[in-house]
């Protein structure tokens, strides 16, 4: 298989610095990596991991986290002249990380650099997930997809502008065409033209002087007929002036038999006053003395329980032979002793009185109802006078109105006549010049030059075309720039098929050659199928299936599950398709590391034999292991201890 360029290895191979502080387990330390494997011993909770953590901040990617007890924290990792720093700051929002990593390709570094034990590859592999998602996480499709849509249009646009070329040369041939037939009728009118102007050259006038004789006929045409509707509107005002008379006539004499005014208004008004206030005293009048009548006959009455003034210890037999008015009772207004007779005879002598009172103002309102009669008759009086008056001064307004307009029609008449006069005179002088055909040949000589100028402006635009077109550059530079477009759009078209394919491969080669090195008893073989997955509850879609194959004691070839792989042969497997697709998405030409832990569940014999497998694809390789896993590597490789990553 082939292992990373020389090229690739020499501008990675550089010794690296690591700065940590605050950063995992981490208080401050400073540590080197010499090109080639490094290896973190020492036992659990020594800060191996927390160190390849903050390698993973320093090279782009998310692993590293700030110290449980610090509010910052920072890594930098110096490569030759070369730093790369990441701070970290806890926030009241959570820790915000900035600075300048190695890369910012994160998922790159996540996915294929640092294969700890939450690593995408080896969890899916763990679970039995499909490894396409695992593999193919760090390629954007949305960009590949925006990209092809870029390209088809690009290659549409060189397309339509090949075909527009190729279309505007064709019309070439019925361009020129045309401009031969209007350089042909241009010739025709210039010859027409030239006939023409030798006729009027002949006639001792131009076309200004016939044009003009022609206006003054036109000009008495037009003078005439406004003096003929001057007169007619002459006419029309005077009748009016007739009919307006007639009717001021007609109200003046209404106005003059209407009879005079005899009646004081102000008198009727005065009058009418007085005699409702006389009749609202005789209402108060008559309305008290009526209430004193109903009072005293109420207690006249002989069923009334009690009478103001009888006395109740007079002799009952007595008063029950008496009569009703001969019975003695105590006046309830005076206190004197009177019979009740008289008091019937009294209520008797203001009945008469009010007799009398309704009476006098029953004359009263008789004289108050002829009044308002007379003071009716005074306004409807003044009301036909006021119509009148208004009626005659309007109509006088309207006779000073058409007398004057009558006046100005009669000077308008008297102006247009003379016109006329002088227009009939300027006539007869013209009638001669009137008689030839100069202004019908100026006209055919105007409308020639018209036509000849519509004809030379279709030339000058028919040449302008045919030069333009003539200057079209040549379609094969636009046929190379499509040939150009279309390879690269076939390129990205089959992009993230040839990663895919890249990666199975990368996977299967690498996997026969892992099995070989690591000598797995009844493991004969692990590979990945690539297929599509059209099983129609969506678009197809790529999927990677991952097949074991082992062999028996007897040598039985048979085909297992992933499920049945042991945890060390899960963990190869799943470190073997992360390498896969750190070679597939070529992650060593961006990150000049790859970090190994949690490497536990495999036996050590076998640890070193993948490092060693590994060192040759990663210019640094970074390693933590436990101590008694360590002593199988060579004593060449670098080595890192506890003490150095707490130092």
């Amino acid at each position: 298989m082939t292992r990373q360029s020389s090229t690739t290895a020499e501008t990675h191979a550089r010794h690296a610095t690591l700065s940590v502080t605050n950063l995992g387990g981490i208080d401050s330390t400073a540590v080197e990596f010499a090109p080639g494997v490094t290896v973190l011993t020492g036992r659990n909770a020594t800060n191996r991991t927390s160190l390849l953590r903050a390698l993973n901040g320093a090279l782009g990617g998310t692993a590293a986290t700030l110290k449980s007890d610090a509010d910052d924290g920072q890594v930098t990792l110096a490569l030759g002249d070369d730093e790369f720093t990441r701070k970290y700051t806890r926030t009241g929002a959570g820790i915000t990380a900035d600075g300048t990593p190695y890369t910012d390709a994160d998922a790159l570094v996540d996915g294929f650099v640092t294969l700890f034990e939450d690593n995408p590859a080896r969890r899916a592999v763990e679970r039995g997930d499909d490894l396409h998602d695992a593999i193919m996480r760090p390629v954007d499709t949305e960009a590949i997809e925006q990209r092809i849509r870029d390209l088809r249009q690009e290659k549409q646009d060189l397309e339509a502008e090949r075909d527009r070329i190729g279309a505007r040369r064709d019309t070439l041939p019925e361009l020129k065409k045309r401009r031969q037939t209007l350089t042909e009728q241009i010739a025709t009118i210039d010859e027409k033209l030239t006939d023409l102007r030798n006729e009027v050259a002949d006639i001792n006038a131009d076309a200004e002087t016939a044009e003009e004789a022609e206006a003054l006929m036109d000009d008495l045409d037009v003078r005439r007929q406004n003096l003929r509707e001057t007169e007619d509107e002459i006419e029309l005002v005077e009748s009016e002036l007739d009919a307006l008379g007639d009717e001021l006539e007609e109200t003046r004499a209404d106005r003059a038999r209407l009879p005079a005014e005899t009646n004081d208004r102000a008198a009727i008004d005065s009058e009418l006053e007085s005699l409702r206030a006389q009749k609202r005293q005789l209402d108060n009048t008559i309305a008290s003395l009526q209430t004193i009548i109903e009072f005293n006959d109420n207690l006249l009455d002989e069923d009334s329980p009690s009478l103001p003034g009888v006395d109740p210890d007079d002799d009952a037999v007595t008063a029950a032979l008496a009569p009703d008015e001969a019975q003695n009772v105590v006046c309830w207004t005076c206190g004197s002793r009177v019979e009740r007779g008289a008091i019937a005879d009294r209520l008797d002598d203001l009945r008469a009185v009010i007799e009398e009172k309704q009476a006098d103002r029953a004359d009263l309102t008789e004289r108050i109802d002829d009044l308002e009669e007379d003071l009716q008759s005074v306004d409807e009086h003044q009301r036909r006078k006021d119509e009148l008056d208004r009626t005659i001064e309007q109509t006088e307004r309207k006779l000073a109105q058409r007398e004057n307009r009558l006046e100005e029609l009669e000077a308008t008449a008297s102006d247009l006549r003379e016109q006329i006069q002088k227009l009939e005179a300027d006539v007869t002088e013209t009638e001669a010049l009137r008689e030839s055909d100069l202004l019908e040949t100026y006209e055919q000589i105007s409308d020639l030059e018209y036509d000849r100028g519509q004809r030379q402006r279709d030339l000058e635009e028919v040449d302008a075309e045919i030069a333009e077109i003539e200057a079209l550059s040549d379609t094969s530079e636009i046929e190379a720039q499509l040939g150009e477009v279309t390879q690269e759009l076939e390129r990205e078209r089959t992009r993230i098929a040839d990663l895919e394919t890249d990666a199975v491969e990368q996977f299967n080669a690498h996997m026969d050659e892992i099995l070989e090195v690591l000598a797995f008893e009844n493991l004969a073989r692990v590979w990945i199928e690539r297929r599509t997955d059209d099983s129609g509850r969506g678009p197809p879609e790529t999927v990677f299936d991952l097949h074991v194959v082992r062999k028996d004691e007897a040598g039985t070839i048979y085909e297992d599950v992933v499920e049945h792989l042991s945890e060390s042969e899960r963990e190869v497997v799943g470190l073997v398709v992360a390498l896969a697709g750190y070679l597939a998405h070529e992650a060593y030409e961006s990150v000049p590391f790859m970090l190994l832990d949690s490497l536990e569940a495999i036996d050590a014999d076998r640890i070193a034999n993948l490092v060693e497998y590994f060192a040759d694809y990663a210019p640094h390789l970074a390693v933590a292991l436990l101590p008694e896993d360590a002593e199988a590597l060579p004593a060449d490789y670098e080595r890192l201890t506890a003490d150095a990553l707490n130092s």
